[in-house]
């Protein structure tokens, strides 16, 4: 698997996101662009009032992370838990999927479709931090994830549409 998304040079996907965070239920929508030789960049497009709101995130793993609307540019936005908010959560997880061997890994169907299901944890100075994500077990899309914060699940992404590019 690790071979797979590090040989991946990029593609181009639409998101939602359910953030579940604090006492907050958040969802949002985004377009993300993944490119390994570059920045990975996002928009937002849901909800409404937020749309338009960009985001750059360079680097090998928790990397620099700026926000970015209408031509201002918001420096040293990066989270204190990184890989658990909307904006850097696919980010970290492609880390993951690049750089570490899952602790579990097991097939499901959904809806006629064979899914290969991995599982990460890591227990770090901030607590543990458990990732489950859904790839088609053919062609090894990413269909949608989960990130979870000490037990409770804080993030979800799912993928809409996919195309590597």
């Amino acid at each position: 698997m690790r071979e797979y998304f590090s040989a991946l040079t990029g593609f181009e996907a639409h998101i939602k996101v359910l953030s579940d965070l604090e006492d907050s239920v958040l969802e949002y929508e985004m377009d993300y662009n993944y490119n390994k030789e570059d920045a990975d960049t996002f928009t937002i497009t849901a909800p409404e009032s937020l749309a338009g709101i960009g985001g750059r995130i360079a680097g090998t793993d928790n990397g620099a992370f700026s926000l970015q609307y209408d031509g201002m540019v918001l420096d040293d936005a990066m989270p204190q838990r990184t890989g658990l908010t909307p904006a850097d959560g696919l980010f970290c997880l492609l880390s993951d999927l690049r750089n570490s061997e899952p602790e579990q890994q097991w097939t499901e169907q959904s809806s006629g479709t064979e899914l290969l299901v991995l599982r990460y944890a890591e227990d770090g100075t901030d607590g543990k931090i458990e990732k489950q994500v859904w790839l088609t077990e053919n062609g090894r899309q990413l269909v949608c994830a989960e990130l979870y914060a000490d037990g409770k699940r804080v993030l979800t992404i799912q993928v809409m549409s996919y195309q590597e590019t």
